[in-house]
């Protein structure tokens, strides 16, 4: 089993702290003090999961009148699966492009948008990567579009035909 070094955690906090700014821009959303995040180094067997990148998992708080806090659980065999089988891929980039996908998550759960108990799990999928592609190409990055190429390669994106995602009053329309 791999686990990050200190080189990518470098690059992931960079990453995570590009995200939520990006995500907070964009949709005027503070994601402070209601997410953490672990890699595999310091996660429990819970919370591994096979087959993604990330696994978001919700946590009662003590107090019930607080919010639950969201986990962010990074798959560091995942990502370096993935990252050795296309070394072309800039890390940085896909770092910021799952921190985006799993805070754009957690913006909508936190704000009541989606609920995390939905059943139909693919939906949520389906806007929240259109979401995040559409955030990112707002707010490029330099290796952005490798990393997107080489996931479309894996699992297409779903496609819309001009799909109006509405998100907290923002309209964004979506070509993808």
């Amino acid at each position: 089993m791999a686990y990050f070094h200190s080189g990518h955690r470098n690059m992931l906090v960079r990453g995570s702290l590009l995200a939520e700014h990006i995500v907070s821009k964009e949709t005027r959303w503070s994601g402070e003090g209601c997410y953490d995040v672990v890699t595999l180094a310091e996660s429990g067997e819970h919370e591994r999961q096979e087959g993604v990148f990330a696994q978001l998992l919700m946590l009662s708080p003590i107090d019930r009148h607080k919010p639950p806090l969201f986990r962010i659980c990074l798959q560091d065999n995942e990502i370096y699966d993935f990252m050795g089988r296309h070394r072309e891929i800039d890390p940085m980039s896909f770092f910021t492009f799952i921190m985006t996908h799993e805070l754009i998550h957690i913006q909508r759960f936190s704000s009541g948008i989606a609920d995390f108990f939905e059943s139909r799990k693919e939906d949520e999928e389906a806007i929240v990567d259109s979401l995040t592609r559409l955030l990112l190409a707002k707010n490029p990055l330099t290796g952005l579009k490798n990393v997107l190429t080489l996931l479309d390669k894996v699992e297409a994106a779903p496609l819309y035909s001009s799909t109006k995602i509405v998100d907290q009053g923002s309209h964004f329309h979506a070509y993808l």
